[in-house]
């Protein structure tokens, strides 16, 4: 988690939200006392236990990357982990920050 609060910090001066969904079945039983002693976490981290919101998007495993449009189209994601410091990753962040909505 700490590359994802790392790109938290970088995408939100750009105007690029990114969150980190968490899928764990207890919901914030055990979110919330993570969080509370990783406080340095501070991207938004929606609840999504019973993996509703998930599934709509493709997710079938953790930890899974999902990139949604301005529009609100999921247009990449994937399995495994992703080097959000790459500058491979960075362009295409902001070439999709880059696109008007619609």
């Amino acid at each position: 988690m700490p590359s994802v609060q790392r790109a938290h910090e970088e995408y939100k001066k750009s105007g690029v939200p990114l969150i980190a969904v968490s899928v764990d079945g207890d919901g914030e039983k055990s979110v919330k006392p993570f969080l509370a002693e990783h406080k340095n976490y501070t991207m938004p981290t929606p609840l999504d236990p019973d993996m509703g919101v998930a599934r709509a998007m493709g997710v079938r495993v953790t930890p899974w990357t999902v990139i949604v449009d301005r529009s609100g189209n999921v247009v990449a994601g994937g399995y495994g982990k992703i080097d959000m410091q790459s500058a491979e990753f960075r362009n295409y962040v902001k070439a999709l920050a880059a696109k008007k909505p619609g």
